[in-house]
């Protein structure tokens, strides 16, 4: 798998991520004043998402092992 379809799953999960905090976070928002149990609740889902993502990455690699990185040309 090529690094370029690694970020491209990477970003879908960022944009799922986005999606599923976005009612929680507008509630916080018409409420006008914050919320400590939104905010801790906001803040694990989006760990355990950057975990999640971070694991499947090391399924697809340990399943399509990706060729080695191309040495960067000095410019």
């Amino acid at each position: 798998m090529t690094e370029e379809r690694k970020h491209a799953i990477l970003l879908a999960t960022v944009i799922l991520t986005a999606r599923r905090l976005q009612p929680l976070l507008e509630a916080v928002d018409e409420a006008g004043k914050p919320n400590m149990g939104t905010e801790f609740w906001a803040e694990v889902y989006t760990k355990k998402s950057m975990e999640r993502a971070a694991h499947i990455l090391d399924l697809i690699d340990a399943k399509w092992p990706g060729a080695p990185p191309k040495p960067r040309p000095e410019a």
